[in-house]
Parts: structure tokens; sequence; C-alpha cells
């Protein structure tokens, strides 16, 4: 596997999960079920700058003038209650503007704003490809996407072609999607590579307990084992886990795709809200958080 966007059609496979997890994980049904909404326009949005890419200067007001817009539409139509009413007004295209690029920029933006500005420059960034480095300010290095300077949302496994060879693990940039190879046992947060301040929690029945000991507690809902009747239990989340660091108390989650070959990443991350709830309790804070405020 070498760095790319995540699929060729990223948005049936997005939407594929989404239904898929929402039917197993009842606890993440409505998020879920307003994301595959959101994906609806995205999908829309990225579509039409594949066919008609803005130039970099004038993304930011394609982002606010076409993008947007629709976002909003969802958001009133599928919305949770706050969301709908943070964004039901009608406000000038300028203000939209500065807010994208606060958003492009790293800079703080009020949460329904946060969402509105990510949810529509997601797509543009990632249907432009290599040209989204000319649209995001920013630093870049090993620990920001090389591509546009984004923030890593999550850590991924991705199995080997060589049976002896371990999974390499890449990080997914929150920007525009595109994945780079970084080592397993660093912090994407500050670099800490002392293996004694990084511990990776899991649940129990996983290969991470086993190396680590760091069993999560209080994820409710256990699978059973072997169907009913069966003894013993399995976990709910075999595939993911977090990947924390002592030293700048950041963390990141983990989706393991050699464990679950179905699974995408983005959307595993927004549904596994037991486990983000389980990291706040050990007083570690995501990279970034998600799409849907996680």
């Amino acid at each position: 596997m070498t760095p790319s966007r995540v699929a060729a059609d990223p948005w049936t496979e997005r939407r594929r999960r989404a239904a898929e997890l929402g039917d197993r994980w009842p606890f993440a049904s409505e998020v879920l079920t307003f994301y595959r909404h959101v994906l609806d326009a995205q999908e829309r949005v990225y579509e039409a700058v594949l066919e008609d890419p803005p130039e970099p200067d004038a993304t930011v007001p394609y982002v606010a003038r076409q993008a947007v817009p629709l976002v909003c539409e969802v958001a009133a139509a599928h919305g949770p209650e706050p969301l709908r009413q943070a964004l039901g007004g009608d406000e000038p295209q300028e203000v939209w503007e500065a807010r994208v690029r606060a958003w492009l920029g790293g800079e703080d933006v009020a949460p329904a704003h946060r969402f509105a500005a990510r949810a529509a420059a997601a797509p543009v960034l990632e249907a432009l490809g290599e040209r989204a480095g000319a649209v995001c300010s920013g630093p870049r290095g090993d620990r920001r996407c090389p591509r546009c300077g984004g923030l890593p949302q999550l850590s991924l496994f991705a199995p080997s072609p060589e049976d002896l060879v371990a999974p390499r693990r890449f990080l997914e940039c929150s920007r525009c999607s595109w994945r780079w190879p970084f080592p397993r046992m660093t912090c994407p947060a500050c670099g800490e590579t002392d293996t004694g301040r990084l511990p990776i929690y899991a649940e129990e029945g996983t290969a991470e307990v086993e190396a680590t000991g760091n069993v999560v507690r209080g994820v409710g809902g256990r699978a059973p084992h072997g169907g009913p009747g069966g003894s013993g239990s399995s976990p709910r989340f075999p595939h993911l886990s977090i990947h924390a660091c002592r030293s700048c108390h950041r963390y990141l989650l983990n989706v393991d795709c050699g464990r679950d070959p179905r699974a995408v990443p983005a959307v595993d991350e927004i549904a596994a809200l037991p486990l983000d709830l389980y990291a706040r309790e050990q007083g570690v804070v995501k990279i970034v958080p998600n799409l849907m405020g996680f």
C-alpha cells in the first residue's frame, strides 16, 4: 500500500460502512445516519470539483459559495437540533469564507461552524489531490499531512502483501484524507518514541491487550462468542485501539484493516464513541476532533 486517497470511489464505501456499523452498533446509529446524508452532499461537491476544479486562490470562495449551502441544507433537514439552530441563519458568503480559512489555518472555530466548514472543504481538497497543498497554509512534516499540512485524524495498520512483514502504519489526514506512512511506536502529536510513555488501550481478547495489559473498561455490550449459547465473549471493537501519549496527553484511534478488511477507517473512527469516552477518562485528548466533533 502506498500513500493514497481512501479509495477510487470513497463515497460508496463510506456509505456502505456507515450503514453496516449503524446496524451493528445501535449507540452510533443516529450519528451514522446523519453522516450518510452528509456523504451525499460531499459526493456532489467532489464530483463537481473533479469536473471543473477551482484555481487555488479561488478555492475558499468556491467552498463558501458552492459547498457550504449544501452542507447547511443537510444539517437543516437531518442534523441534531443544536446544529440546525446554529446553521439556520442566512449569512453572507464573506462570513463563511472567513470560517473556511480559519478551519484550513488551524484556528479556533465554533463547533457548528467548524463542522460546516470542514464538511464543505473536505471533498474539495480530496478532489483537488496534489493541488490541495496550494490551498492550505501551515507547516508540513512527518507529523502533518505532506500534501496539505493537516493534522492526522486517525492511525491505521495496512496489511503487507508479504506474510512475514508486519503491517505498515499510516496516518490519515483530517483535511484531505491523504494517507502517509508513519513509525508504529512514535506519537503523531509530539514525536515521543519512549514506548513506556506510549500506552495502547484495547478491549480484552485482543492482541494489544495480550502485549500491553491495558484493557479498555466499561464499553459494554460485548458480543457473545460463538453465537447463542456460546461461552465467553469477544471484543466489540476487535480491530480498534487507542494509541495514546503520556508526554503530550494526546491520542489517536487506530484501525487495524488486517483484522477487519471491510473497515473504512474514517467511518469506523466516527462510530467508535465508547473508545473516545474511555480515552477521555484516561486524561488524553484526540489530536483533532473528527467531523462529528468527537
